[in-house]
C-alpha cells in the first residue's frame, strides 16, 4: 500500500509504502498502526475534497428519502481498526424489533471453535518465547499482554491468565506509567 501525504505547515510531502509482513506478529501489528493513521489521514483529505467539490458544483443534499418498510432484515459490515464491526437488525411495523451490533474484539478474543481451533488471541500467544525476567512468583504476563494489546490496545486491562496449580493471574490497568494500581 502506498500512501501519498501532501505538504502541510510544517512537514514536507511524504510518501510511505506499508508491505505486508512476512510473520503476522505483535511487532508487525504494532508497526502496522502508524501506517493505518497515515492512510486514514490521506482518505480523509481525499473525502474532503470530494466533498468540496461535490458543494462548489450545487450538489448539497446529504441523504436520500427514505421509506421504512413493515418487515425488514438487515445488516451492514464495516472494516474498524480492531477488525469487522458489524450490525444486524430486524424490523417489524416499521420499527426496530431487534438490533445487534457485534464489535471486532468478541471475534479477536472468541473461545476455541467446535474444530478446537484457537481463537486470534489465543493463537497468537501459544508457542510465544518469554522474555519476562519475573520468577513464577513474582510472573506478570507483559509479553502476553504486549501481544494481546496488538490486536486491541485496551483488552490487556480484563486479561486472566491461569499460570497452573489453580492460580490465576489478573491484569490491571495502570492509568500513568509509573503508577500502581
Amino acid at each position: 500500500v502506498q500512501i501519498n501525504l501532501p505538504k502541510g505547515p510544517t512537514l514536507p510531502e511524504t510518501t510511505l509504502e506499508w508491505h505486508i509482513p512476512r510473520w503476522s506478529n505483535t511487532i508487525e501489528r504494532d508497526r502496522a498502526r502508524p501506517y493505518f493513521i497515515a492512510y486514514a489521514a490521506a482518505m480523509a483529505l481525499q473525502f474532503l475534497q470530494q466533498a468540496t467539490t461535490l458543494i462548489r458544483a450545487g450538489h448539497t443534499q446529504v441523504y436520500e428519502n427514505f421509506d421504512v418498510p413493515d418487515q425488514a432484515i438487515g445488516c451492514g459490515f464495516h472494516e474498524a481498526v480492531r477488525g469487522v464491526l458489524s450490525h444486524h437488525l430486524v424490523i417489524q411495523d416499521k420499527k426496530i424489533a431487534n438490533y445487534h451490533p457485534y464489535p471486532p474484539t468478541p471475534w479477536n478474543a472468541s473461545p476455541r471453535d467446535h474444530y478446537g481451533t484457537p481463537g486470534p488471541y489465543e493463537d497468537a500467544v501459544q508457542g510465544q518465547p518469554i522474555f519476562e525476567e519475573n520468577g513464577p512468583d513474582t510472573f506478570k504476563g507483559v509479553d502476553i499482554m504486549r501481544t494481546v494489546r496488538s490486536f486491541d490496545p485496551c483488552l490487556p486491562c480484563g486479561v486472566h491468565m491461569y499460570l497452573g496449580n489453580g492460580k490465576t493471574l489478573t491484569t490491571h490497568h495502570t492509568p500513568t506509567y509509573g503508577a500502581t494500581p
